[in-house]
This record gives structure tokens, C-alpha cells and sequence, in this order.
């Protein structure tokens, strides 16, 4: 049985250079931060999960087991972002786990447990943990 799964696609935005945010169902924003990489993409995986992330770190994908799947990017703030689906196929709204990301968002763990792991902007690995039931909140950067 497999009990996670990860995976990255980073999606070119033709000479797209967006100076958006991060959108989604409900929608949270935030502003760009000046001097970053405009260049924005949407959020695929195995679906298009929509939203603009950072293009040159793609989003990493996890599979939850009920089913359903949660996805991490950095945002145009830096910030790291989430979005899952639910069990009905209907997707949350964007929701900012704080933190700022220069790499690739990386997600291990064994069911509900998930440890995100990113290079922040100090260039040090920063860790985030989610407790490991259906209903587990995150720990904080750290």
C-alpha cells in the first residue's frame, strides 16, 4: 500500500510575467514582493489545481488516505502555500502556511502525518510538521 506520494511538475509560463497573487476558491492574495521572480504558474499535478505559484519551484503533490490529496507551493510573496481536495472533489481555498520559500516545497510523512520541508530565504532547511489525524494542525516553521 503505497502511504505517500510527492511529486513536482513546474509548468513555463511563455514569457508570461505576472505580477498577481495567489488565487484561488475564496481567495487569499498577497502582494508581490519587489525584486522577486514574477514569473508565475498554475498548480499541476495530476490536475490543474489552479493558483500562482513560483514557477521555477513547481508544486509538490501528497496523497491523504482518505483519498483526497493536498498541494504546497511558494507563493508570489514567498509565502508557502496549500490547497486540498476533498473527498466530494470540490478543492479548499488557497490557505497561507506562512514561512518564505526559495526552493522547491518538499512533503514525506506516513498518512496524516506530514513533515514540508523548504529553503528559506536565510538559506537554512526549515521544517514544518502536520499532527497525524485527519484533523492535525500544522507546527510552525522551525
Amino acid at each position: 500500500m503505497k502511504s505517500y506520494s510527492w511529486r513536482r511538475t513546474a509548468v513555463a509560463a511563455a514569457g508570461l510575467a505576472l505580477s498577481g497573487v495567489l488565487m484561488g476558491a475564496g481567495t487569499a492574495a498577497a502582494a508581490p514582493v519587489p525584486g522577486t521572480n514574477a514569473a508565475l504558474a498554475s498548480c499541476i499535478t495530476d490536475r490543474n489545481w489552479g493558483g500562482n505559484i513560483k514557477s521555477q519551484y513547481g508544486c509538490t503533490h501528497y496523497d491523504l488516505p482518505n483519498g483526497a490529496a493536498q498541494v504546497f507551493g511558494i507563493g508570489a510573496d514567498g509565502a508557502i502555500w496549500t490547497r486540498w481536495s476533498r473527498t466530494n472533489g470540490t478543492l479548499s481555498s488557497w490557505t497561507s502556511l506562512g514561512g518564505q520559500g526559495r526552493s522547491t516545497v518538499y512533503a514525506d510523512g506516513y498518512g496524516w502525518a506530514i513533515t514540508l520541508r523548504v529553503i528559506g530565504t536565510d538559506g537554512n532547511w526549515w521544517y514544518n510538521n502536520r499532527g497525524g489525524t485527519p484533523s492535525g494542525g500544522w507546527s510552525g516553521w522551525h
